[in-house]
């Protein structure tokens, strides 16, 4: 307890004026010798020790009721005795401040981010005189703009009102783990944390965990929360953008899907979503009547692309208090043609019975007299042509019903996927299952699956295998999940393989060295299954390989083992299919926002500067990256990806342009904040300030770190004592 200032000096020094009354009054009297004085003087002798002890018991009181005022004038408080002796008044600090796009919501005047600098620059402004304090901008990751406590608060005040939003989603447990580190190595100097947050809820993950590690940390360092959040909670946002069929043909319809959340209380009407290219006038739009609390729908929308190459589509939807959500894009590569290699394992004489019959058709779903202009470039071969054709000709190939090819082949497939190529499979009757699985499962890591024994009979039709109907999670399989794009589940297989998942990429052994050296970049992913029947059991399987893909399939190309062929779905399916694996090589230019955009590029671009160009608004410097060697090809490398949006990549020399996309996280949206239950669980161990336009958290803290004040009690006890005094003065002075 510290409470000895000049104010209360002076209080004790007032308590020797009623001693002094007291003293004089005495002085006052004297004696006098009168007849009748021996008739009282045995009375007085008698009751003489009781009055001393009266008037000694009101001369205590007295003293203590001036001395109680003068302490509650000079508002004593209690404090840390440890910091106070050994920091001399001194604290070091680390300023925690929320970056993360839910900061960007605004009252209308000024956003959550705006508030939250201006309540840090207050909190430096507390810091008493020889302080040191370190400033961390919080997301998902932990930004240290002054990594260790600075004695330079002006240094501290200039990098908090230069402090940028970011889009990125937020993780506040990572960052006090890293203060409590840093400030359990300082000592000599209170200790405090400062936490300028909107209080949402999605960033406090594991807040149990979290508040016993503050608790634990609490005799040493002091935290401070301060909430800037105007407890707003409607929000619309763009969850979701995606280009349907996976190919992006030039002057051909493209249909996009959106999907629009609903994050708030309340429902929302008229709400107006709409497409639009690289920032032209809209291309489409849709007005969903209304969404519910939480409500999330999709929508299809479509739109042209003019010219071969990058374009960025912009998908919106309303408008509201946080506008970095209400709009997504998305990074396309448009493409003039595409060419396909069909390797007919069983060409027959041409007709219907024909392996790639039904894929001619379907890859080429125009009149007769169109197909020379439709972008789809097709060319059949048999299976003993194979050795002799070069892959690299090709965008794509599909392998229907092919017995088997010289082994020699095996790591030109491996070489051809790695490189970006496509690699579709369709098995069959004539189909060796041990020879792939030997070649391109176990020596090579292509297959997704190991093919299996087969399943059915395909010379009968009273039995047979259906296709699951709904809850599909597979891109290529999600459109059927809206039942206006028909059905997969009318299908039906009368035989099939049984497809037996491949191990993790991530499990497996390296792929082996490639002909041209070295080995596939990012070898093997993932087995990912597509489509299963009813039973649960895989009907299609995807993995990707170094820049590629390679997807397979269960059953027959043509209608010798089921009827799939002949149905509407047939189309969308393999178009959809082929644009998963040729699009594995553009899935870079579609990142999550923080995400690192990686690319590879020609050797003639190796040590060149590449020009990086940010969406975010205002931005008007480049930042440059060097072409570099990476994974023994040259490529471009970028990791600052803070905001949401189009970033635009250029080389003069050799010129090349490209771009790519990031989107935040959809789950940021949820403006859902800690609850007073959870706020009331931080109080023990953290300081929790409510922030307002009005409320000084200057004040605050200094009032916080000068102790708890205990005047108004002090007021009470001398009032109490006044009682008493007054009391007992009527009491000692009744007739006797």
């Amino acid at each position: 307890m510290s409470f000895l200032n000049p104010i209360m000096l002076g209080g004790l020094a007032a308590i020797a004026i009623p001693i002094l009354i007291h003293l004089l009054n005495r002085r006052k009297f004297r004696k006098v010798v009168w007849a009748a004085m021996r008739f009282l003087q045995v009375s007085v002798e008698k009751n003489q020790r009781r009055m001393q002890v009266e008037d000694l018991i009101l001369l205590v009181l007295r003293c203590l009721i001036v001395a109680l005022l003068a302490l509650a004038l000079a508002r004593p408080a209690w404090r840390e005795a440890v910091g106070g002796f050994l920091g001399g008044g001194r604290s070091v600090g680390v300023l925690l401040l929320d970056n993360s796009l839910s900061m960007g919501m605004s009252d209308g005047t000024s956003t959550r981010f705006d508030k939250a600098c201006r309540a840090a620059e207050q909190a430096i402004d507390s810091l008493p005189s020889g302080s040191s304090v370190a400033v961390w901008f919080v997301s998902d990751i932990l930004q240290q703009a002054i990594p260790e406590p600075t004695h330079d608060l002006n240094l501290a005040r200039k990098t908090v009102r230069e402090a940028r939003l970011s889009d990125r989603s937020t993780d506040i447990t990572p960052a006090i783990d890293r203060a409590i580190e840093v400030l359990r190595t300082r000592i000599g100097a209170r200790r405090e944390i400062y936490l300028f947050t909107d209080g949402q809820l999605t960033g406090w993950r594991g807040l149990l965990e979290l508040r016993a590690r503050l608790e634990r940390a609490r005799e040493e360092i002091r935290t401070h929360l301060v909430l800037v959040s105007e407890h707003e909670t409607r929000n619309l946002s763009v969850r979701d953008l995606r280009l349907a069929g996976g190919l992006a043909p030039i002057g051909q319809p493209l249909r996009f899907e959106v999907k629009v959340q609903n994050n708030g209380p309340a429902p929302v009407q008229e709400v107006r979503v709409t497409l639009s290219v690289d920032g032209d006038p809209v291309s489409d739009e849709f007005t969903l009547p209304s969404l519910g609390p939480g409500e999330s729908k999709g929508i299809a929308l479509f739109a042209k692309l003019r010219t071969e190459g990058m374009h960025a589509i912009h998908a919106s939807a309303g408008e509201d208090r946080l506008p970095a959500d209400n709009r997504r894009t998305l990074a396309v590569r448009a493409i003039r043609q595409l060419k396909l290699l069909l390797v007919d394992g069983d060409p027959g004489d041409g007709s219907r019975g024909s392996e790639t019959f039904f894929l001619r058709h379907a890859l080429n779903p125009v009149a007769a007299d169109q197909r020379a202009a439709y972008f789809i470039k097709l060319q059949t071969i048999g299976a003993a042509e194979l050795p002799s054709t070069s892959l690299d000709d090709f965008d794509a190939v599909i392998l229907a019903n092919v017995a088997r090819f010289p082994e020699k082949l095996a790591p030109v497939f491996a070489g051809y996927v790695s490189r970006g190529g496509g690699l579709l499979l369709f098995p069959g009757s004539r189909v060796d299952a041990t020879f792939y699985n030997e070649q391109l499962g176990a020596r090579l890591p292509l297959l997704p699956a190991a093919l299996g024994p087969a399943r059915g009979d395909a010379d009968q039709t009273e039995r047979y295998f259906t296709l699951r109907s709904r809850d599909y999670t597979h891109p290529i399989s999600s459109l059927w999940n809206d039942p206006a794009s028909g059905t997969l589940a009318s299908a039906r297989i009368y035989r099939h393989l049984t497809l037996l998942p491949a191990p993790d990429g991530t499990n497996a052994a390296p792929a082996p060295p490639l002909p041209s050296g070295g080995t596939a970049a990012g070898e093997a992913g993932t087995p990912e299954m597509v489509l299963a029947f009813t039973d649960g059991s895989p009907a299609m399987m995807e993995r990707s390989y170094g820049l590629g893909r390679v997807v397979l399939f269960a059953f027959t190309a043509n209608t010798s083992w089921g009827d799939l062929p002949v149905r509407p779905a047939f189309v969308p399916l393999l178009h959809r299919s082929l644009g998963m694996a040729l699009q594995r090589q553009d899935e870079g230019l579609n990142l999550r926002v923080g995400g690192r955009f990686q690319r590879r590029v020609s050797n003639e671009l190796l040590g060149k500067d590449a020009a990086f160009t940010s969406p975010r608004a205002g931005e008007s410097t480049r930042e440059l990256r060097r072409v570099e060697m990476a994974g023994g090809q040259p490529g471009l490398v970028f990791d600052h990806t803070d905001a949401a949006g189009l970033y635009t990549v250029h080389v003069p020399e050799p010129p090349l342009d490209l771009a790519f996309a990031t989107q935040p996280d959809p789950e940021e949206s949820n403006l859902e904040e800690l609850s007073p239950t959870q706020l009331d669980s931080l109080k023990p161990v953290a300081e929790v300030y409510p922030w307002t336009p009005n409320f000084s958290l200057r004040q605050a803290v200094e009032r916080q770190r000068s102790g708890i004040e205990f005047w108004p009690a002090v007021v009470v006890a001398a009032l109490t004592l006044a009682l008493v005094e007054c009391f007992l003065g009527q009491w000692f002075s009744r007739s006797r």
